[in-house]
This record gives C-alpha cells, sequence and structure tokens, in this order.
C-alpha cells in the first residue's frame, strides 16, 4: 500500500477526488459535477480533475473511483445508477481512454493508467476500514447516510470484486416495511425511504413554513421541539431496524455511520446501541458496537485509492 495513490468519489452534486498516501488525503480537488449534460461529460470533468493531480504524481499508474449504483468491479461497468440515469456503461473503459496517456514533459514517454471501479460506500467503508473507524477490526459494516442510504461491507481489509460481491450490500434498498413508502428506486418499503436526510426533509413538509434539511431537523430535536423529536425518533426506528437486519445477516463486529447526518452521531448512536443489543441474536456472545466515521467526507476518496 506504500507510495502515492488516487481516489476518486463521485457525487451527484460534486466530485471529489485526491492524492493519497499512507491513509492521507495530501492533495484534494472537488469539482461540479454536469450530471444534466450527460455521461460524457462527467467522465470528461472526470478527467479534467484527475488529469490535474496526475501530473503532480506521475509515477501513479492506476486511479480508483468510487460510483453510486450498481458496479461490476471485475468488468468495470455501471450496470445500474438510479440516480444518475446509467445502465450497462464501460465506465473504466471510457475513463481509461481519457486518461489512456499521461504526458511526461520530460521524457516524451507516454504510460497508460489503469481504472477500478466500485460502489461509492463501498469505497468510503474500505476507507473507514483501513485508515479510519473500522481499523482493527476483521468485519466491519457501514451505513452511509446522506440524500440516500449506501452501504458496504468489509472482510479483512478487502471488499468482494467477484460480480455478485461487487453488487451486493445494498443496504438502503432492505425493505423494513411491507407495502411502505414508494423510494425512489420504484420499489417500496425501502429503508432508505425512511432513514435518509431526504426522507427526513420530506417528513418536515407542512410542519413548518418551509421543508427543513436534517441537519436543521436534528438541531431542532437539540432545542427540544416536538415535531422534530417526532421525526428524528421514527427515523432512529426504521434505521435501527436496518442495523439489526443487517448484524443478524452479516454479523460484522461494529458498523460504522457515516454520510452526512453522521454528523449528529450525539442523538443516533445511543440509539443505535441499545437497539442492537435488544434485536441481534446472540448479542451477549457476540456483540456489534456502532460508532462514528472518522474520516468524514474523505473516506471515499481513501477507500477509492486503495481498490
Amino acid at each position: 500500500m506504500e507510495g502515492k495513490k488516487i481516489g476518486v468519489d463521485l457525487g451527484g452534486t460534486v466530485i471529489k477526488m485526491g492524492v493519497v498516501e499512507a491513509g492521507r488525503v495530501v492533495e484534494e480537488a472537488a469539482l461540479d459535477t454536469p450530471l444534466s449534460e450527460g455521461y460524457e461529460a462527467v467522465l470528461d470533468k472526470i478527467a479534467e480533475g484527475a488529469g490535474a493531480l496526475l501530473a503532480h504524481c506521475p509515477e501513479v499508474k492506476c486511479i480508483g473511483m468510487g460510483v453510486p449504483g450498481l458496479i461490476d468491479s471485475r468488468k468495470g461497468i455501471v450496470c445500474y445508477s438510479n440516480n444518475f440515469g446509467w445502465k450497462n456503461m464501460p465506465f473504466a473503459e471510457d475513463m481509461e481512454k481519457r486518461l489512456s496517456v499521461v504526458q511526461d514533459t520530460s521524457t516524451e514517454q507516454k504510460t497508460p493508467v489503469r481504472v477500478r471501479i466500485a460502489n461509492d460506500a463501498q469505497c468510503a467503508a474500505l476507507g473507514e476500514a483501513l485508515y479510519g473507524a473500522g481499523r482493527g477490526y476483521g468485519r466491519m459494516a457501514m451505513f452511509t447516510i446522506g440524500t440516500g442510504v449506501g452501504g458496504g461491507f468489509v472482510r479483512d481489509g478487502k471488499l468482494e470484486s467477484e460480480r455478485y460481491g461487487s453488487m451486493a450490500y445494498i443496504f438502503g434498498h432492505e425493505v423494513v416495511e411491507g407495502n411502505g413508502r414508494l423510494c425512489n428506486c420504484g420499489r417500496q418499503g425501502c429503508l432508505e425511504a425512511y432513514a435518509s436526510a431526504e426522507a427526513v426533509k420530506k417528513r418536515s413538509t407542512g410542519l413548518y413554513e418551509t421543508p427543513q434539511s436534517a441537519k436543521e431537523i436534528f438541531e431542532k430535536v437539540r432545542e427540544g421541539d416536538a415535531g422534530a423529536t417526532h421525526i428524528v425518533e421514527e427515523f432512529l426506528t426504521y434505521l435501527a431496524m436496518g442495523a439489526v437486519n443487517i448484524s443478524n445477516i452479516l454479523r460484522p463486529e461494529v458498523i460504522v455511520i457515516g454520510g452526512g447526518v453522521s454528523a449528529s452521531a450525539d442523538l443516533i448512536l445511543p440509539r443505535l446501541t441499545e437497539e442492537l443489543k435488544k434485536g441481534v441474536y446472540g448479542y451477549e456472545y457476540a456483540p456489534v458496537a456502532v460508532v462514528q466515521a472518522a474520516l468524514q467526507n474523505q473516506a471515499g476518496i481513501v477507500g477509492a485509492a486503495y481498490l
């Protein structure tokens, strides 16, 4: 793992990328994601930023990228990305064409650059497992809670890379309510429809003059607001249900809570700990800890760099 590496974390609003050395982001860049302009425009924008980083690190021969959706890491294909509207896109190959040569101005030598991709939440989980809150644990699960709910599972510091494994751990789309709310994936009752920042914002509609962000709702809870407290109570009930389900299936030693909502860990972790103790089968023999992510918004960059 020695030497400098480059990781890219592709988001619907921002493309974050950086040079990583020994688990630390030593150079970072952020570019707006031109999602409305289409697939090619997004790849061009990534190539623009990654090319600039490569100019500073000509020794880098492979770039890791975290991409939202169902990813076939072995073939480098984005099989399906609901929020991006992509299907069966040969993402890694297309990126390699854009980054096919790095011009060394001193020697005129051209060096091919390879691209590895994985699901963005799985990259974040890998980053936390190797250098963050999951370091030292053999089995670590992670929930990334932002606009949606992502998931990842890392065993002995590695992600699964075969086709089915690289498309696993879609925690946000486990069903927690039969015939429940419509999720943006088109199904009903998904965890994401109940325990995401977007779900919290939707629940605030009608209670306040304008819809409140998850950050604002959690702050109102601290101020004793009854309506916000009810919203967060529901959020925690379903998040705990999802965490218990994942724990009973995968049996992680620790669950890491990341994403923007993790800033309210003081309100989230005690409740999850309580519910895990009650809901995880045989908890007293194999307890499941729950902690706040340590790498914050850099986890995806770090994890992608170590793909």
